[in-house]
């Protein structure tokens, strides 16, 4: 009976000594804020107040493409954040992509994937 009560004890006391690290790149694109868009009427400069400064901008002849990418990655930690487990660690990934021409969203797609 005593060994089981240490055993619960340590249990709830390793259980309690977890956390997560959470490490963000980009502009944070929210699925919601992509229903706004409206192809052939949202102008660059309401995408621009929507999402902010899109994390790649490319100008071909008669385009602008705008992409901003979301990079979120949580990494569990042990005993007060001493040891990280990268193998256990998700990763979330949101790419949203916006064609413009004369100055109007012409087309846009929204990707967004977790592992």
């Amino acid at each position: 009976m005593r060994k089981g009560f240490i055993a619960l004890a340590l249990a709830l006391t390793l259980a309690g000594c977890t956390s997560a690290v959470v490490h963000t790149e980009g502009v944070k694109v929210d699925s919601a804020q992509v229903l706004n868009i409206k192809t052939g009427s949202t102008t660059r400069q309401e995408v621009l107040q929507m999402f902010g400064t899109p994390t790649e901008v490319n100008n071909e002849t008669n385009e602008e493409k705008m992409v901003y990418v979301f990079k979120k990655k949580t990494v569990p930690t042990y005993f007060g954040g001493l040891i990280e487990s990268e193998a256990q660690s998700k990763e979330a990934l949101s790419t949203l992509e916006i064609v413009l021409r004369d100055g109007v969203v012409y087309s846009y797609r929204f990707k967004s994937a977790e592992n």
